[in-house]
């Protein structure tokens, strides 16, 4: 008689996680830290590869561009709820920064750009798996060294340093190239009702709406892999 040997080795649980973020939102680089460190405190935990979505808000939309675009302090001043500084939101950015290695120096970041070249290079980026080192560098880019990815050059340059393959970098200068998918997926986004950035989803059940701090990712990649657990009662949000 044939014995049937069943393992009884439980099957592990995989994390899907999609971001929905803006390199021109320094709460979507603090963010995209703080879930990476979450990610740090599972062990043994398949987890596959972040998808990244690019969105830009209306406000930023209607900002002009060029030598006319918008200042950093106009524009995140729009962000801030009423009776907060700009002075007093950059100096908390730069505090929670430095708790994730960022080295926020808002006083060269230039005027706001268009991002849609450097979320058509993280889609590009994609295609290797290197999209979450790509949107690390641009990121770094625009809020650590004051360097403008509104400008496709820039924004190829950073693709070189992040050591992407020339099919990819070639792909980019095409500027068709991923350019319609970028915008469907902004305006899907902006049917299921997003208006700012970041938003996480987990598992496509568990929202993570606005920016968070490391123990509410925590707390959330936990309900994800455990359903039965409670939601987080409470949550700090990175100010």
């Amino acid at each position: 008689m044939d014995t049937q040997i069943v393992s009884a080795t439980p099957i592990r649980p995989i994390l899907e996680m999609d971001l929905i973020a803006d390199f021109a939102c320094p709460w979507s680089f603090l963010g995209k830290r703080s879930l990476e460190r979450a990610l740090g405190n599972l062990y043994g935990l398949p987890v596959r590869a972040l998808r990244w979505h690019g969105f830009r808000t209306q406000v930023e939309l209607a900002l002009p561009r060029g030598e006319g675009r918008r200042s950093w302090r106009d524009h995140l001043a729009t962000r801030l709820p009423p009776g907060v500084s700009v002075e007093f939101a950059q100096k908390s950015l730069a505090e929670a920064g430095q708790e994730l290695g960022i080295r926020f120096d808002f006083s060269r970041v230039p005027g706001v750009p268009d991002t849609l070249e450097a979320h058509r290079l993280v889609a590009l980026a994609a295609r290797e798996e290197k999209h979450s080192e790509v949107a690390d560098a641009l990121f770094r880019a625009f809020f650590e060294q004051g360097r403008d990815i509104g400008d496709p050059a820039v924004v190829r340059a950073v693709g070189e340093e992040s050591g992407l393959s020339a099919e990819t970098l070639a792909a980019f200068a095409n500027p068709a190239e991923g350019r319609d998918e970028i915008a469907a997926d902004e305006k899907r986004l902006r049917g299921f009702g997003v208006v700012t950035t970041p938003n996480l989803l987990i598992n496509g059940r568990v929202l993570v709406p606005g920016p968070a701090d490391v123990s509410t990712y925590v707390q959330a990649l936990d309900q994800a892999l455990f359903p039965q657990l409670p939601a987080p009662t409470s949550r700090k949000q990175l100010n």
